[in-house]
């Protein structure tokens, strides 16, 4: 525990409560607060700080085992590393947030579960994981996809991206690059991981309006988690159309040329259907194709600072000095600069796994036992910023630091090891935003003289 930071009697509380409720899941107390108690942290620490400043303060304030959103956090380096590369049992959580198990692809419909983030692996006890990854891998991952992002369509959209970049910076409304859903950078992601993904038309204009409206205008996104509840309820924002622009969207997928050809009912997927597989990825390019590259972007580009740690100076940094003064032809040096926006402000703070037996840890100087079902969170941000492993120089920015390829955790994996859950889009998202950020780089340094 870092000896400067003291918790508040009411960070004793909250922490001492939920270990005590997990320790004890099925006490009336537990199954009634805990719950509420989880969802309620989880919005308070996104509005008030964010996930990765949060999880390091807590760090900071209780060691590196503590208790948060109603699961156990293990946040020493070793631990991390192995969750990231062993199996795991999977429940109902997105890193620190609930999700709902109502709003699931096909499960809102009466179907089989198709949620990659809730199924538990084969070798940790499930039944359908491996196989519904297998083919989405095999249908969108492939061969074809990566020639699509060097072909002429491919270049065309990132040559468009550059100007809008120029038009905007130089009628001093840059701000619109980052936050207009219908041109700059999230135009551009609609239109290009459509293409590449899915080879839909990026001129096909009544596709691209459904597509950018239910992902980013409506942000859909939220769909996902327990907290859309209360916008569903009241209605808020139009919400109760939610279900029908995903099957909207859900639909412009099927049609697409990638799944022209798809093969219904093969068992090495376990049977699983063409709208299965639709409504699969319309979750899946909802939560992390259209936000990781977004949230990553956005910082490697300075629209967003790096996040404000205790007793560091991260936020000060100037993320577009560096940028400036990168080689735009040398791809290498370019991933490691993205890399680096990642470890100190990864889009994704944290992951989770179920327990799937007893486990006795330390909690507050009290040891505690916790049973088999406890949820467990996999603060991948908190592995990113261990002294233990990166050294004094934890909260610098420095892209050539020692091993940040190989222990690198933001991709849910320790560099290229994983158990089979790293995110399927990994090369793809790091080669798209290599590509913009030289392209853009370029437009800029034009621009700035």
């Amino acid at each position: 525990m870092d000896s400067t930071t003291k918790p508040s009697l009411l960070d004793k509380i909250l922490n001492q409560f939920q270990a005590w409720a997990i320790e004890n899941p099925k006490h009336p107390i537990s199954s009634t607060l805990l719950p509420i108690i989880g969802l309620l942290e989880g919005i308070f620490a996104h509005l008030l700080f964010t996930y990765p400043v949060y999880l390091d303060m807590k760090r900071r304030k209780f060691g590196s085992t503590f208790c948060c959103t109603g699961e156990v956090v293990l946040a020493d380096f070793k631990t991390i590393e192995t969750n990231l590369t062993t199996p795991q049992a999977r429940s109902w959580y997105l890193g620190m947030s609930p999700l709902s198990a109502r709003h699931c692809p096909q499960g809102d419909v009466g179907g089989r579960n198709v949620f990659l983030i809730s199924l538990s692996d084969t070798a940790a006890g499930g039944e359908d994981h491996d196989a519904f990854r297998q083919c989405v891998e095999d249908y969108f991952f492939t061969d074809e996809m990566k020639a699509r992002q060097q072909d002429p369509i491919g270049q065309q959209l990132l040559e468009t991206l550059g100007n809008d970049y120029r038009e905007l910076m130089g009628e001093n409304r840059l701000e619109d690059f980052f936050t207009n859903d219908q041109r700059g950078l999230m135009g551009f992601l609609i239109r290009y991981l459509h293409y590449v993904i899915f080879a839909i038309n990026p001129e096909d204009e009544a596709a691209i309006a459904t597509l950018t409206k239910f992902h980013y205008t409506r942000r859909g996104t939220l769909h996902y988690f327990a907290a859309s509840h209360i916008l569903e309820w009241f209605n808020l924002l139009g919400w109760r159309e939610i279900p029908g622009m995903i099957d909207e969207v859900a639909t412009i997928y099927e049609q697409s040329p990638v799944l022209a050809n798809f093969q219904e009912n093969n068992p090495k997927y376990n049977n699983m259907t063409r709208r299965e597989l639709a409504k699969l990825m319309v979750a899946l390019m909802s939560i992390a194709a259209l936000q990781g590259p977004l949230h990553l972007g956005r910082t490697a580009m300075g629209h967003q600072s790096l996040p404000r740690y205790q007793g560091h100076q991260t936020s000060e940094i100037e993320v577009t000095t560096y940028w400036d003064k990168l080689d735009l032809d040398d791809t290498s040096s370019i991933k490691l600069f993205l890399l680096e926006c990642g470890r100190l402000f990864t889009p994704v703070s944290g992951s989770h796994r179920v327990a799937t037996e007893p486990f006795t840890v330390e909690v507050a100087g009290k040891t505690r036992t916790f049973p088999p079902g406890t949820t467990i969170l996999i603060p991948l941000i908190l592995g990113m910023l261990s002294e233990e492993f990166w050294g004094p120089t934890t909260y610098d920015f420095q892209p050539q630091r020692e091993n940040l390829c190989p222990y690198h955790m933001g991709f849910h994996s320790v560099g290229d090891r994983h158990a089979g859950r790293i995110c399927p889009g990994r090369d793809l998202a790091l080669e798209m935003l290599t590509d913009v950020i030289s392209v853009v780089g370029k437009v800029r340094r034009s621009q700035l003289g």
